[in-house]
């Protein structure tokens, strides 16, 4: 496969899986999800994307989680104890992954990847349980709940480095967005950062997705419900810079 053609597919795919992070189960259907976690793994390192901040281990665990999701709702032959092991297998893979051994390839802006990875860790473990939770697979009890506040806490701390720093602030809408979804459960404080923050990001990085994302999580906010398929009415790709390196790539 062509380089250049790699890092287009590469990029159609990690669009499609992040909508399928911010979709209902109904759309979940759209992704091969399976074949999804192992394509991104083999080939994503081909394109200047976002997907270069997410983690190659937290990608795999996402894609693993949407399959679940479908799963969960396809009614076939699969108990619900069989469901809820995988769900525990996958947050333990994800609570078990080290921001810090990821980064260890990485010679420059150090720091700025170790922060990068925390946040991811802590956003790809709050969409585990938030989202399957919203399917019944995981319960809803206080282990659970106080996983999520902590992440949430991590994610509070984080952000606004991330966010202050040119070279990272484009890749933090999704981290962003998962703490909104979180702060259904937590006080308005944590809103108002999540509300302020996204028209800043819209302002800074010259594009309208945070604000979408800001309508979509005010508006969750505001109906009394807490569950995460009721906050995405439809898929919400919810990255941003997307593009191709094609800078050593010569024509045929």
């Amino acid at each position: 496969m062509a380089l250049r053609s790699r890092g287009i597919i590469t990029l159609m795919v990690f669009a499609g899986l992040l909508a399928c992070v911010a979709a209902s189960y109904l759309d979940l259907s759209t992704i091969p999800h399976v074949e999804t976690s192992t394509f991104m793994q083999e080939h994503y390192r081909y394109a200047t994307t976002p997907t270069q901040m997410f983690p190659p281990h937290l990608l795999a665990e996402v894609s693993k989680i949407n399959y679940l999701r479908l799963q969960a709702k396809s009614k076939k032959e699969i108990t619900e104890d069989h469901l809820l092991d995988e769900a525990y297998n996958i947050l333990e893979s994800i609570e078990a992954f080290s921001p810090e051994e990821s980064t260890q390839s990485k010679f420059s802006s150090k720091e700025d990847w170790i922060r990068i990875a925390i946040l991811y860790r802590s956003a790809t473990a709050l969409y585990c349980i938030l989202s399957l939770q919203s399917v019944s697979v995981f319960p809803e009890n206080s282990a659970l709940r106080a996983t999520c506040v902590t992440h949430g806490q991590v994610l509070l701390h984080h952000l606004p480095e991330g966010l202050s720093s040119a070279r990272t602030k484009r890749f933090m809408l999704w981290p962003l967005v998962l703490l909104g979804v979180e702060a259904v459960h937590s006080g308005m404080a944590t809103r108002d950062f999540v509300s302020k923050q996204l028209p800043e990001l819209s302002r800074s990085v010259g594009t309208s997705i945070p604000l979408t994302a800001q309508s979509v999580l005010q508006s969750f906010w505001a109906s009394g419900l807490n569950r995460w398929d009721t906050c995405f009415d439809r898929p919400y790709p919810f990255t941003m810079q997307i593009a191709v390196d094609v800078s050593r790539v010569s024509a045929p």
